[in-house]
């Protein structure tokens, strides 16, 4: 073998690369054995080699490990340990390419390609690149049919109401500048699709959507033809041409035909040439399979580079549907009217809006720190790394009313922004912020500002992460197919009629390309796509719909049905929404709308919007729980909870709840101490209030006060069992929460058991809300645990709290936000709502000054195998940065171990001395301590 350069071990499972050492010595130690040396080199290549291939045979791991145990087995030098250990490394060589690349080269000094699964994976899109195995694969696999260079402009245009957005975007956009249309206000949102022309103007895109798909064929065509394909695709056959929804049949044999990717394309063209919609692609098959070399040059004035320009409402109505459209894929446009101050309250007409979006009274200046927000929380919060490149032009309109000159005016609008700005200092939402803003006069259509802001635009999409990423061709069919639909004014769509257009294209997707390709579409915010039970059978094609539907709960009906009225005051006053108001409110919708109610009603459960309220009276009728007037019930709880058969519309409820210590402080109750969700950034968007309350309507009885329900604009309390109630309240950028219990048993604690199991049923769903999960890496999740002071007698706002993994660090802490000034105790502090956790670390507290010492490289491997959910979290708490954090999971996160073992030694190595043991498990505990029971995490701290 002889002397070897030093292998980089980067990417590979600490594991494995102990046992690939062991298989290192023993090849060492039996290079005089020629014939045991060639049986070992033989077993470790064939594996290597086939586990490399795409369609690897598990019979050659089973045959070759089973004649490596036969022939070498268990003999001199092969103890049991070692022939284990080598038995791991071929096990490991066949789930891992980067351990079967290391072990070739550090035993053998020979190298072995990446796998082509692994080499298309490289060039994923980066929002891609953390897909499922097996979406990973089909998706790569796709990519070498052919791929396309993706570079579009996705263009928020977002502000108040009548700051002037529609009237930007029609000069913006030629078309709409030629015809000097009038700027109506935008209902929702407006979507238009251009092209961007080689002199920078846009162009709308209905003109040139053929020639586009034309231009993106016959691209993808050419790098199919420049490929060198393996001679092994498995190519499906073309379906012939079906009026209804085909039924699922046996496999046909002509789908083991295996055909080069062009020619099949060519093949089903050349059969289907006469269909509308086919036959304009015909030539480009032909003159591409024969002349690739010769692609006709395009029309001089096009471009390669498509605009979607969409302009938002701004009336905060719509505040509360941004989630569903903003993402990091945008450049966005705020728009602010520099004629109002900043300090000036915002008047709207129509006061729906601060159910869902600000509050009734808000400045100008609130509302732009709104839209900077919500605009870093749904798109740039991911990037929190310190990678985030700008992606927002500010741009102040009503120039033309503006006193001075052009050079005063300009000064003005630079004071204005900087002014605004202010209450973002130090704050990574200002890595958003573009450094050119515009300041424009929209009457003056032909003023070159808007050739400046159409090239700053471009310029900065040009520097995204997203720009040029490349997509399988096999997609744009699919693409195409829901563009037409949508041009024809097709807003939703039956997954029956995705199936029948998917089996009418010249190259249907399978079944799972393309419920792949309808999630990347949901992703990048083109559809509207759910994989669940009760709306997988439903793909929304137009985001307007979406919006449209939620108006319809939000603003109030006039002229409605007499018999009615009752119902609909219900509504008003109490967000109760009867089964005669949703029907109203359907049959007076558009056609979309309710010809789909179903799939309404289940859309606005699954965005928890509305919710049906649990119920355990079952000898009550629904029309009777909410009558204030009547005397108070007793409750009976059922054994058999099940809901009533109306929604509650959260977002709606209108009245303000009476002073919080009425809930939150009883006397002579047991009551847990506040538990505290502080979102970063002091930024909460309302509706993550107003949802939470509709996920603990469906999963708790609403408490009563009498039989009236106890729901408030801000407030809502919960019956958990007979004398158990969590009440939710919020303020600000806080979501606050206490579970009281009015007993007679005053000694016993409180059941920890429920409150740690409603305090995760709290974070979970703020999780989600906020776009996160337990098992996808974030950086700093959007909300911090507190525990406000157990002795404080009235619950204050932003008071008085304490942070829970704090308390991992230190045992007490001294609390100044009482009259007093005392100290408070880990186990006062936590006892109720972590006393699952409090419990588990505490009995290692007593060992704990024995750790205080080194951290050795076992240690490190022992911590990368047992930490689960909270690994991101804990490189957080080690103190490295979220941009040390993001580097390295770009290099390993492919595989969890890894990647903490890295960020574990990057550790080691910065803190020297002061990386202890001690420190170690305290930093685990502090990211595990606010997550789910973990057992294996549990049981090594």
């Amino acid at each position: 073998m002889g002397d070897q350069e030093e292998i980089s071990t980067d990417g590979i499972d600490p594991e494995a690369l102990e046992n690939a050492r062991v298989l290192q010595s023993v090849a060492q130690e039996i290079k005089d054995n020629e014939e045991h040396a060639k049986i070992l080199k033989s077993i470790v290549e064939t594996i290597a080699h086939e586990s490399l291939s795409e369609d690897k045979d598990y019979l050659v791991l089973t045959g070759q490990t089973r004649e490596f145990v036969k022939t070498l087995g268990f003999t001199e030098p092969f103890s049991v340990s070692r022939t284990k250990a080598i038995i791991n490394v071929l096990l490991f060589m066949w789930n891992h390419t980067n351990v079967t690349r290391y072990v070739m080269k550090s035993v053998y000094n020979e190298d072995v390609g990446k796998s082509t699964v692994d080499e298309m994976i490289e060039q994923f899109p980066s929002d891609l690149k953390q897909l499922d195995a097996q979406s990973a694969e089909i998706f790569a696999k796709a990519l070498k049919d052919g791929f396309e260079v993706v570079k579009n402009i996705r263009l928020m245009v977002v502000g108040m109401f009548g700051v002037g957005k529609t009237s930007l975007v029609n000069n913006l956009i030629k078309d709409l500048r030629d015809k000097k249309l009038t700027p109506v206000s935008t209902e929702g949102i407006d979507l238009r699709r251009c092209q961007l022309m080689d002199d920078g103007d846009w162009c709308l895109d209905e003109e040139h959507k053929l020639f586009k798909y034309k231009i993106r064929y016959r691209e993808a065509f050419k790098e199919v033809s420049q490929i060198q394909m393996p001679t092994n695709i498995t190519v499906p056959p073309l379906p012939p041409p079906i009026t209804e929804m085909p039924n699922e049949a046996e496999p046909d044999a002509d789908a083991e035909t295996q055909l080069d990717p062009l020619e099949e394309i060519q093949k089903h063209v050349s059969e289907r040439k006469d269909e509308e919609g086919i036959r304009e692609f015909f030539p480009l098959v032909l003159e591409t399979k024969e002349t690739p070399d010769n692609i006709p040059v395009r029309v001089a004035t096009k471009t390669d580079i498509t605009v979607s320009v969409w302009d938002f409402a701004g009336q905060t109505l719509y505040y509360s549907t941004h989630q569903f459209f903003l993402n990091k894929r945008c450049i966005y446009l705020v728009l602010m009217d520099m004629t109002k101050s900043l300090h000036e309250y915002v008047k709207e007409d129509d006061k729906s809006g601060t159910w869902c979006g600000l509050m009734q009274d808000c400045t100008y200046l609130e509302v732009f720190k709104f839209w900077l927000n919500a605009i870093h929380m749904y798109s740039g919060y991911k990037s929190m790394a310190g990678t985030i490149s700008p992606t927002v032009i500010l741009v102040g309109t009503r120039k033309d009313e503006m006193a001075g000159n052009d050079e005063e005016k300009e000064i003005q609008k630079d004071n204005y922004f900087d002014e605004a700005l202010k209450p973002f200092k130090g704050s990574s939402i200002l890595q958003h912020i573009y450094y050119k803003k515009f300041l424009v006069n929209n009457l003056s259509q032909e003023d070159p500002i808007f050739q400046e802001i159409r090239r700053e635009i471009k310029l900065l999409a040009e520097k995204q992460d997203y720009w040029g990423e490349k997509f399988p061709v096999k997609f744009i069919q699919m693409e195409q197919s829901l563009d037409k639909l949508r041009d024809k004014g097709k807003q939703l769509l039956q997954m029956a009629e995705i199936n029948i257009s998917n089996s009418l294209l010249l190259h249907p997707l399978t079944e799972k390309e393309l419920a792949l390709c309808l999630d990347i579409q949901h992703r990048h915010g083109n559809i509207l796509y759910f994989d669940t039970k009760e709306l997988n059978d439903l793909v929304v094609l137009a985001p307007q719909w979406i919006i449209e539907v939620f108006k319809c709960f939000i603003r109030h009906k006039r002229d409605t049905i007499p018999l009615h009225l009752e119902h609909w005051s219900t509504y008003e006053e109490l967000a109760i929404l009867k089964p005669e108001v949703f029907n109203e409110i359907m049959d007076r919708s558009s056609d979309d709308i309710k010809n789909n109610r179903e799939h309404v009603m289940h859309y606005m459960e699954h965005l928890d919007v509305m919710a049906k309220p649990l119920k355990f009276e079952e000898d009550l009728e629904p029309t009777d729980l909410h009558q204030p007037q009547q005397d108070t019930v007793d409750l009976a709880v059922n054994v058999n909870p099940n809901f009533v058969d109306f929604h509650i519309v959260p977002c709606r409820l209108r009245k303000p709840p009476p002073p919080v210590e009425q809930f939150t402080s009883p006397e002579h109750c047991k009551k847990t101490p506040v538990l505290c969700f502080v979102f970063v950034q002091n930024f909460m968007p309302p509706s993550f209030f107003h949802r939470l309350v509709a996920v603990c309507i469906r999963t708790w009885p609403i408490c009563k006060a009498g039989r009236k329900n106890l729901l408030y604009n801000g407030l809502a309390a919960f019956e958990l069992e007979s004398t158990y109630v969590l009440t939710i309240w919020y303020r600000d950028h806080i979501i606050y929460a206490r579970i009281t219990s009015c007993t007679s048993d005053l000694i016993s604690d409180l059941n920890f058991e429920k409150c740690h199991e409603v305090r995760l049923i709290l974070r979970q769903s703020l999780l989600k809300f906020a776009g996160q999960s337990l098992e996808d890496p974030w950086t700093s999740t959007a909300f911090e645990e507190h525990i406000q002071c157990p002795k404080m007698k009235e619950s204050l706002h932003n008071e008085g709290m304490f942070r829970v993994t704090s308390f991992m660090y230190c045992s007490e802490f001294a609390c100044t936000a009482c009259p007093e000034r005392h100290a408070i105790v880990r186990e006062e502090a936590l006892k109720d709502w972590y006393k699952v956790k409090l419990d588990l670390f505490a009995t290692n507290d007593a060992n704990c000054d024995v750790l205080n010492t080194p951290a050795e490289e076992s240690d490190l491997l022992k911590a990368s195998e047992v930490i689960g959910n909270g690994f991101w979290l804990l490189g957080i708490q080690l103190g490295l940065t979220e941009a040390q954090m993001s580097k390295l999971y770009k290099e390993w996160g492919n595989n969890r171990r890894t990647f903490v073992f890295k960020y574990l030694v990057t550790w080691r190595n910065s803190m020297g001395e002061k990386a202890t043991l001690q420190s170690l498990k305290k930093a685990m505990r502090a990211a595990c301590v606010n997550l789910p029971n973990d057992k294996k995490t549990e049981k090594a701290l």
